[in-house]
């Protein structure tokens, strides 16, 4: 009798499954897999060489192989030695620190911050320079020529408003635009009204008598400056005004400083920095001005022709011969009549040349709101 095979319905037939071979199953394969992937993140994790590579464990670093041992001997040996001979002798191929001049670095003062922060906001100050004059002579022109500079310009002004205006006028003697002498410098342009660079020596100002207890004080600045002392408050100035006023020049220049009444520019550029500052001294002063003499510059003002505001773009004359000059007869009679002119020195004025164009004819003359320019405010 045959066997019958009965199939239930809804229910497939599964054919047995063939018998699996000897060894380890897949489960074990997947374990050790994992264990090792486990094992190397462990040890990545522990040494910190993960970091590099996944940011997210920490910040970022690199590590840099380093041959110097923790405890050298011979470097502790070098570094406590005694003097730099004997270091010398443990390695030969040290430098020598006098080479960066380290030792002179050290021997200095250290600096003071407010002497750091004045000079970042004015500038480089002037260099230390003796005027000589090649006579006595010379150097008793050149101390009464910046003496009246200091005292017309800054009278009423503190000491340091007197050493700012000296400061000027020897900054302008070490520079190749002015004239190198002080008495050149100080009245530069005052053969004709108007035209000087500093107003007193050209607007009939040294007409008044000088008051005495303020001369000698400007005599004592004028004599320290010369002597070689430097006014670092105004720099490398070149130009000045006062706070009432601010003249067409003032933009083309840098403001170094404001002292006293006064308001400090220098030169824009390679022109304002020290090393522009090297023009040598003459030392052969000429005769002191002004080379016009008062009564003709008080004259001039009166008829409205000269200007009180200071215009140093014009052009001055010549100055006179300085062998041919004589002593002025101001220096001779210290009191009564300090400041005034000799007549050997005087120069004729000169007409004004004119032009074509009748626009250019008007140069030098000032604005209305710039005429008082000078003046007290009253």
């Amino acid at each position: 009798m045959k066997p019958e095979l009965h199939l239930t319905p809804g229910i497939a037939w599964l054919d047995p499954l063939a018998e699996r071979p000897a060894g380890p199953g897949r489960n074990f394969w997947a374990g050790l897999i994992a264990a090792v992937i486990v094992a190397s993140l462990a040890m990545a994790l522990g040494s910190g060489q993960l970091r590099a590579y996944t940011p997210h464990f920490g910040p970022y670093s690199v590590s840099v192989p380093l041959d110097f041992k923790p405890y050298d001997p011979q470097r502790w040996a070098i570094m406590n030695a005694g003097s730099y001979a004997d270091a010398l002798k443990i390695d030969p191929t040290l430098p020598d620190p006098a080479s960066v001049g380290y030792a002179d670095a050290t021997g200095q003062p250290p600096a003071d911050p407010a002497t750091l922060q004045q000079e970042a906001f004015v500038g480089p100050p002037a260099k230390s320079y003796v005027f000589r004059g090649a006579t006595a002579l010379d150097r008793e022109r050149a101390h009464y020529c910046l003496t009246a500079a200091i005292y017309y310009e800054a009278a009423s002004e503190s000491d340091d408003g007197m050493r700012g205006v000296a400061q000027v006028v020897l900054n302008r003697v070490r520079h190749p635009s002015f004239p190198n002498t002080v008495c050149g410098v100080v009245f530069q342009g005052s053969q004709r009204p108007g035209v000087c660079q500093f107003t007193f020596a050209c607007d009939g100002a040294m007409a008044r008598a000088p008051e005495k207890r303020n001369w000698l004080r400007a005599s004592r600045i004028a004599s320290a400056a010369l002597g070689g002392y430097v006014f670092s408050g105004v720099g490398l100035a070149t130009h000045y005004h006062t706070q009432a006023i601010w003249p067409r020049w003032g933009k083309s220049l840098v403001m170094t400083n404001i002292v006293g009444a006064h308001i400090f520019h220098r030169w824009r550029g390679r022109w304002g920095m020290p090393d522009a500052f090297r023009a040598p001294y003459l030392g052969r002063e000429p005769a002191p001005g002004p080379y016009l003499p008062v009564a003709e510059q008080i004259a001039a003002r009166a008829k409205g022709a000269v200007p009180a505001a200071l215009l140093p773009e014009t052009a001055a004359a010549p100055l006179p011969d300085v062998a041919a000059a004589p002593m002025p007869g101001a220096l001779a009679q210290q009191g009564r009549d300090i400041g005034t002119p000799v007549t050997a020195a005087r120069q004729p004025a000169s007409p004004p040349p004119t032009y074509a164009d009748p626009r250019l004819n008007q140069s030098g003359q000032i604005r209305d709101e710039f005429k008082g320019s000078g003046e007290w405010i009253r």
